[in-house]
C-alpha cells in the first residue's frame, strides 16, 4: 500500500472524524455527487530526497486538507478533528509517519462556488513518512 492509501486509512480509522464525515474521505477531489459532510486530501509537494547511495528512506510531503460542510462551525470542527486523527505519529498499513507540522489552517471560499452556502475549511500538513 502506498503512503496516500495509508494516510486514507488512518483518517478512516478515526471515530471522531468519521463521526463528522463517514467515509467521505477522498485525494484530490470530492465528487460533485458526494452528500457533505467531506474531507478531500492533495498532495502539494513530495519530494524524494537522496544520497550517494541512492533515496534516503524518510520522505517529506505537504498535504493540503480541505474540510467541505454547508456550516462554517461544521467545516472548522472537521478540520481540527482531522488535524488531531493525523498529526501524531502512527503506522498505518506498513507505511511509519512521524509526527506532522501543521504548517497552516485557515478558512476559505469554495472557489468553485462562490456563491453558495458551502464553506471549506483547510489546513496544510508536513509529513514525513518511510515504509515500517
Amino acid at each position: 500500500m502506498d503512503w496516500q492509501a495509508a494516510l486514507r486509512a488512518r483518517a478512516l480509522a478515526d471515530t471522531p472524524l468519521t463521526t463528522l464525515v463517514g467515509t467521505k474521505v477522498t485525494w484530490v477531489s470530492r465528487p460533485q455527487s458526494t452528500a457533505l459532510e467531506a474531507l478531500t486530501l492533495q498532495t502539494i509537494n513530495e519530494e524524494r530526497p537522496q544520497h550517494m547511495k541512492g533515496f534516503d528512506g524518510l520522505n517529506p510531503a505537504l498535504v493540503q486538507l480541505d474540510a467541505w460542510s454547508a456550516s462554517h462551525a461544521k467545516a472548522n470542527a472537521i478540520i481540527d478533528a482531522a488535524i488531531t486523527a493525523l498529526v501524531p505519529a502512527n503506522t498505518a498499513n506498513s507505511i511509519r509517519f512521524d509526527r506532522a507540522f501543521v504548517q497552516r489552517k485557515s478558512d476559505l471560499p469554495a472557489e468553485d462556488e462562490p456563491n453558495s452556502t458551502i464553506f471549506r475549511a483547510s489546513a496544510d500538513l508536513m509529513f514525513h513518512y518511510s515504509t515500517a
